[in-house]
């Protein structure tokens, strides 16, 4: 029977996210085949939250899989002090300007992927940063641009390792996946008891993060497709020259309940590309 599926190839062809369903659009027309489709369940508001985190999530994850590589740097800006939200962006957008005009003065776009936390929470401002390499600039000299950049703390710098769970790990952060899912889970529980949720609903609110991203990212599009005839294994399996991240691959099923398969591979880190660097997928 025919099914859907969805290609994600990196700008660099690193990676590849690929998912197969059936659906409505890809109904079988044979009964039995329309058997396997299971009884269709009613979906909370939270356990559809949870779905749009999950999918938040993944989007930004391949947008940093599209544009940072291994050494580049997760930057952490704080306060010295506090200061209200008005002053925070304010010398936020100062940065930005600044890191703009210290990239440009190297030969290269300033491209960044940030967050802002705490914006609306308890907790003392502050945010992150991903942001590209310099060539020839060593730590000390990106250490400088970035403290003389931000004026309201300090910076703390880690290094970018771009493996597909370093991209997962950054963009779960961002969106406080785990965080949130936590919150969503008790509201849920509380719901079920039968108890006030206003506490839990505030906590959402002020967990919340703001991420920013510039404009000149790459952000490769998938493609997606009716594959006609026959069906998909449960089986996953890696093409040529990658392995499978099994940590972020599973079979599952769609809202219309029928099955689905979500997998994501790795190019090996010793397989060869061709002399137009495309590899052979």
């Amino acid at each position: 029977m025919a099914y859907m599926q969805k290609k994600w190839v990196s700008h660099d062809k690193r990676f590849i996210v690929v998912d197969k369903y059936h659906s409505v659009r890809a109904m079988p027309k044979n009964e039995s085949a329309r058997e396997r489709r299971r009884p269709k369940k009613q979906i909370t508001s939270e356990q559809q939250e949870k779905i749009n985190l999950r999918h938040r999530t993944e989007r930004f994850q391949r947008l940093i899989m599209d544009n940072f590589k291994e050494g580049d740097w997760w930057v952490a800006f704080t306060l010295a002090e506090k200061v209200s939200v008005a002053e925070f962006k304010k010398a936020y957008g100062k940065m930005i300007r600044s890191l703009r005009k210290f990239y440009e003065e190297h030969g290269m776009d300033l491209k960044y992927i940030a967050v802002q936390e705490n914006l609306e929470g308890r907790g003392r401002l502050h945010g992150h940063i991903l942001l590209p390499s310099i060539p020839g600039v060593d730590f000390g000299k990106m250490k400088r641009a970035l403290s003389n950049a931000w004026a309201l703390g300090n910076t703390y710098f880690k290094p970018y390792e771009a493996q597909t769970m370093d991209a997962r790990r950054v963009a779960a952060y961002m969106t406080k996946e785990e965080t949130l899912i936590t919150t969503l889970n008790e509201k849920m529980q509380a719901k079920r008891a039968g108890g006030n949720t206003k506490a839990l609903d505030a906590e959402l609110k002020a967990k919340r993060s703001r991420i920013c991203t510039s404009l000149n990212l790459i952000r490769t599009k998938e493609v997606k497709t009716m594959v006609p005839r026959g069906s998909f294994r449960k089986e996953i399996k890696a093409p040529k020259g990658y392995h499978i991240v099994w940590p972020l691959s599973y079979n599952g099923n769609t809202d219309d309940n029928f099955d689905y398969q979500h997998a994501v591979f790795e190019r090996d880190d010793d397989y060869p590309q061709n002399p137009q660097g495309r590899s052979n997928l």
